[in-house]
């Protein structure tokens, strides 16, 4: 990585448009003179890539800070990492302090409270285990620590190096809806919005409110703290460095059990931002957005939601590209990552608030109102805790379906509360109304789509048939129009009185086929559109047949008139018959 990345170079935007990294004035001052820095970094087992995250503290490029090290055991694994770079880079100021003191609830406050009160210097720089950081990000950020009114800095946290599903959807959830939250957040100054991964504050400041050890109690402690020192009135700054946090191989449950423990954190720390998450989300905000514009304007809402999905893709695609320095070679498995993780947010969300629990370092507590957490059951023994790590979590005594298929383990107590949140009334009555509305306005939409194609069909087939009627009527029309009326017409002799009967017979066999042609036409029809209109067809047949038969009938009553004037007349005559 390079040590100068370009932070949202890519990025245009009229609200947030951060320059690449600008030079760190105070790396080129002597060591007297510039403030030093307590690095504390807390350690518990072997994290993914955590030698190198370890080792960017060691090449910071700044002329006086030092490096504490927090392990709780002294069988931690973590243990032998930091005495190879210690060895490594003998120069740096570094220690390991082995041993916790328990002040609370929470693990990370106990583990780093004595690093806390053992620091030399008055700025502490509070860093996880699994980030690291460009060798100028000290310098930069105690510049920024130094002007008038600031009292903490910190650094976007973005993910980087997935290496499975469930790392590529923590991925996709750092690099584009968290990050523009967060960036905006902080570039409005509205409230404190800190996650701390990385972030620097002054202990004389913390020390004002109760120290670190007042926090012990809550589980969110990093944005508690944050807090503390923002409602002081001190101002929170971010530098254009980012905290890169390595992702490594982690499973799609431990994704969505991660994401879920932290907004049941945030219903209690944050409540008024936990109401309003779900509609940051493109889902969310896309079905709000194409309703308004649908009532306001008419227009039509699934061509706005589509427009509002394609506009949303496109801004994550281009922050993302941003914050890795790099543009995206394989964009469908990027679209599909994006689209599951933000069709899994709003089910994710809905399940998160349903519940009051959380997995923390093997064991489950419950938050209470006031935000602190208490443990569900007795704190596993010092022996057992130190021989478990972060690589090998302990098995539960049973395992579900998913997790064999995920291939992860679920902690017990997460199944349980599974298992009773859907097995309640509600949530099973929601569950099925759900998908009740989905089924029907899928039908809807289908039974639409299917209608206005017979609608089609219907009138094409009524222009057809209203060929074939007047085709129908002209054939009927014929034989009354080869004849004149019974009044009016001459003495026929009997030759011709003949070949008239031979006309008028095939006339009639002529209307014959033409009434069976019709029949066919109507019975073909009719079997392959139900909704034809058949009383019309039949009409036409019965018009046709009845002229026949009066064809027939008068060319009997003919003959019948040409026999008698034969017999009397002592000539014949032949007459002439025009038409």
């Amino acid at each position: 990585m390079s040590d100068h990345l370009e932070y949202l170079a890519a990025f245009e935007s009229p609200l947030i448009r951060i320059d690449p990294h600008p030079p760190e004035p105070l790396a080129s001052l002597p060591k007297d003179i510039v403030p030093g820095v307590s690095l504390i970094r807390p350690l518990r087992g072997v994290d993914c890539n955590m030698y190198e995250n370890l080792a960017s503290s060691f090449c910071q490029d700044y002329p006086r800070f030092e490096i504490i090290f927090s392990v709780a055991h002294s069988s931690d694994p973590a243990v032998d990492v930091v005495l190879d770079l210690m060895k490594k880079y003998p120069n740096v100021d570094a220690r390991l302090i082995i041993g916790e003191r328990n002040v609370g609830i929470n693990p990370k406050i106990n583990n780093m409270i004595r690093s806390y009160e053992s620091a030399k210097y008055d700025i502490l720089w509070i860093q996880d285990s699994n980030v690291y950081v460009d060798p100028g990000c000290m310098g930069r950020s105690v510049d920024k620590m130094m002007q008038p009114g600031v009292g903490l800095v910190h650094h976007l946290p973005v993910g980087v190096q997935p290496k499975s599903l469930g790392s590529e959807l923590e991925l996709m959830f750092l690099d584009t809806v968290h990050a523009k939250m967060y960036l905006f957040i902080n570039w409005t100054g509205l409230a404190s919005c800190v996650v701390g991964k990385s972030s620097l504050y002054r202990r004389s400041d913390l020390d004002k409110v109760g120290g670190l050890a007042r926090f012990g109690k809550y589980m969110a402690e990093d944005n508690l703290v944050a807090t503390e020192i923002f409602n002081m009135g001190y101002k929170h700054e971010m530098t254009s460095d980012l905290a890169y946090q390595t992702l490594g191989s982690m499973t799609t449950s431990d994704y969505f059990l991660r994401r879920a423990r932290w907004t049941r954190i945030r219903k209690y720390t944050v409540a008024a931002a936990t109401v309003v998450e779900p509609f940051i989300e493109m889902i969310g905000c896309g079905l709000v957005a194409s309703y308004g514009f649908n009532l306001l304007w008419q227009t039509h809402f699934l061509n706005f939601l589509a427009f509002h999905i394609v506009c949303w893709f496109l801004v994550d695609l281009s922050m993302y590209q941003a914050l890795s320095g790099e543009k995206v070679e394989n964009l469908r498995g990027f679209l599909m990552a994006w689209s599951l993780r933000e069709l899994a947010a709003l089910p994710l969300f809905a399940y998160a608030v349903a519940g009051s629990t959380v997995d923390w370092r093997d064991q489950t507590f419950v938050l209470l109102r006031d935000a602190t957490v208490r443990p569900l059951h007795p704190p596993p023994s010092a022996s057992a805790s130190a021989s478990t790590t972060a690589t090998t979590p302990s098995s539960p005594s049973t395992s579900t379906s998913f997790a064999n298929i995920a291939n992860t383990v679920v902690p017990s107590s997460t199944q349980a509360s599974l298992r009773s949140f859907f097995r309640r009334p509600a949530v099973i009555s929601f569950v099925s109304n759900t998908l009740a509305v989905i089924h029907f306005v899928v039908d809807i939409l289908i039974k639409s789509q299917r209608n206005g194609n017979m609608e089609e069909e219907d009138d094409e087939e009524e222009e057809v048939d209203d060929d074939d009627e007047e085709e129908m009527e002209e054939t009927s029309v014929v034989a009354p129009q080869t004849s004149l009326g019974k009044g009016r017409r001459p003495k026929l002799s009997l030759t011709r009185a003949k070949s008239e009967g031979a006309h008028n017979s095939d006339l009639s066999g002529i209307g014959r086929d033409s009434e069976k042609a019709a029949g066919e036409t109507v019975l073909r029809r009719s079997s392959r559109l139900k909704m034809l209109n058949s009383s019309k067809a039949m009409h036409s047949v019965d018009f046709l047949g009845q002229d026949s038969q009066g064809d027939a009938s008068e060319a009997e009553e003919e003959r019948r008139e040409s026999r008698s004037s034969s017999s009397s007349s002592s000539t014949g005559t032949s007459g002439t018959i025009s038409l």
